[in-house]
């Protein structure tokens, strides 16, 4: 499951799972983007589990354990590589393209003035795209990890942006410009069948109210309010080196922290490999923890567990089994 994970998030940016962690269906994992079910070694189907466990993954908004009566469900999100799609190239993208690659986003820059989207213009950019701003379907492809800043110079370009990203996954749109200008192009896309639910989707006026006038103050309201929006909910971290270690293929058990009371230097969803000489990849917190994480995992078990270690809190080894090559 875990390869699969990992190729989802490199591909789409965003990637939703869910563990039943107790009951006779516990270890039973979904994974919304494939529509997939993975089952323990020798369990047997359950189609109401199954129903149960996409329903409370889909419902889910962060990382954490959901509690539906007397079923426990570990919900995780994991995020990866943001992309940052600045739609207009004029005075107030520069810094926000700045700042976002300051902020390690990957930049894209798509303007229809093919002077606005040169490599002299825009060297901090990744991409830079000219092109009519009607053909941004075909020229950006969907990421789930997007977030889209519309700052073309009128309220045609908004309209052409604004219907193609909101028939899209994005994890963030926010479009510049005067009320009446936003007015405008809300009205016309209600016109054209988009619903009142789906406008109220965009920032507009984009960017937090911190007064700012200059195009590099516009812009740190723009970013702030994509930061903002970043962290509204809290996600699982993608350590590079635990991915670096299920992309081997190598076999060995996956340790998770499900859920953590008082200090701890690693939060819910931190992961740590252990391989089968006891080498790990990727940590937990360390110290104690780490130890006592490593001793429960018993490669003769094939079932998931959750365990209680350490003073800091409730802390479990999700999927604390022994797994056999190609297992993920």
């Amino acid at each position: 499951m875990y390869q699969t994970i990992y190729d989802v998030v490199e591909k789409r940016g965003r990637v939703k799972t869910g563990i039943l962690l107790n009951g006779k269906d516990a270890g039973l994992k979904y994974l919304l983007e494939e529509s997939s079910f993975f089952y323990p070694e020798g369990a047997e189907r359950n189609k109401e589990a199954e129903e149960f466990l996409k329903a409370s993954v889909e419902a889910a908004v962060e990382t954490g354990v959901v509690k539906n009566g007397d079923r426990e469900i570990f919900v995780e999100t994991y995020e990866k590589n943001p992309r940052l799609i600045i739609l207009g190239g004029g005075h107030v993208s520069l810094p926000v393209a700045e700042i976002g690659r300051m902020l390690g986003f990957h930049v894209t820059v798509m303007d229809d003035r093919e002077e606005f989207v040169t490599e002299k213009r825009f060297p901090m950019a990744d991409e830079r795209i000219f092109g009519e701003f009607d053909t941004l379907a075909d020229r950006i492809p969907p990421y789930e990890n997007a977030y889209y800043v519309v700052v073309t110079r009128g309220h045609l370009g908004d309209s052409a942006c604004a219907r193609a990203i909101l028939k899209r996954p994005f994890a963030y749109f926010g479009m510049i410009g005067s009320r009446t200008k936003v007015r405008i192009t809300r009205e016309k896309l209600l016109k054209e069948g988009f619903t009142e639910e789906q406008l109220d989707q965009i920032h507009a006026p984009i960017g937090l109210p911190i007064g700012g006038q200059m195009p590099a103050e516009i812009a740190v309201s723009i970013m702030a309010e994509i930061v903002q929006e970043k962290n509204r909910h809290f996600r699982t971290y993608c350590d590079e080196e635990v991915e670096a270690a299920v992309r081997r293929r190598t076999p060995g058990t996956m340790v998770t922290i499900i859920e953590k009371k008082g200090s701890s230097p690693r939060g819910t969803g931190s992961k740590m490999f252990v391989f089968r000489d006891g080498s790990m990849a990727g940590s937990i917190g360390g110290g104690k923890v780490e130890f006592e994480a490593k001793h429960a995992v018993n490669i003769r078990n094939t079932e998931t567990k959750v365990y209680e270690l350490g003073q800091g809190g409730r802390r479990s080894g999700d999927d604390l089994r022994r797994n056999c090559p190609g297992a993920f």
